[in-house]
């Protein structure tokens, strides 16, 4: 198994589980993600299985801390242990602290089952639950971690300190 970065051989399998897998409120605009993977801000990957495409993930790396913003297996490859071999992965390419976010899990939610389902598989592989939540697009998220643990101050400090960066590069652009 090996992460590659996405390539025009695969962007249209990308494009497709990216849109399919993921509600339309938990998606980041795909222009600007291409846009930072083009310009090293963010890691865009595709997942294959020898010559086999399997999925995709996105991470972000700030420093000592990497934020795995997507991961999805294709619907037809799922429950083979994808999932889990990527966390392995992941694990070694980004040899510090992993962070990604879980949909808030609650019984009010029509889909608790499948959030249940999703915090139980990341808690498998070796990540914590942290004390951090936020809100985004009206969605409550609670952070998970692996390779260490995070607390408020340094989630919000990676969030700003990607969104200063965006703001200079805005800068020189202009």
């Amino acid at each position: 198994m090996e992460l590659k970065k996405i390539s025009e051989n695969d962007i249209e399998q990308v494009s497709q589980l990216y849109y399919s897998a993921f509600p339309e409120d938990e998606r980041a605009p795909w222009k600007a993600l291409i846009e930072k993977h083009n310009k090293g801000k963010g890691e865009f990957l595709s997942i294959y299985d020898q010559n086999k495409w399997v999925g995709l993930t996105y991470v972000i790396t700030y420093q000592n801390l990497s934020y795995v913003l997507y991961l999805a297996i294709d619907e037809l490859q799922r429950g083979h242990g994808y999932g889990s071999s990527v966390l392995q992965i992941l694990k070694k390419r980004y040899p510090h602290t992993i962070m990604l976010c879980i949909e808030e899990v609650d019984e009010k939610y029509n889909n608790y089952k499948q959030r249940v389902h999703r915090k139980n598989f990341y808690l498998r592989n070796g990540f914590q639950e942290t004390k951090v939540c936020y809100t985004w697009q009206k969605e409550d998220y609670i952070i998970l971690c692996k390779n260490g643990m995070i607390g408020d101050k340094e989630f919000w400090s990676f969030w700003n300190s990607l969104k200063r960066r965006q703001d200079e590069i805005n800068r020189t652009k202009a």
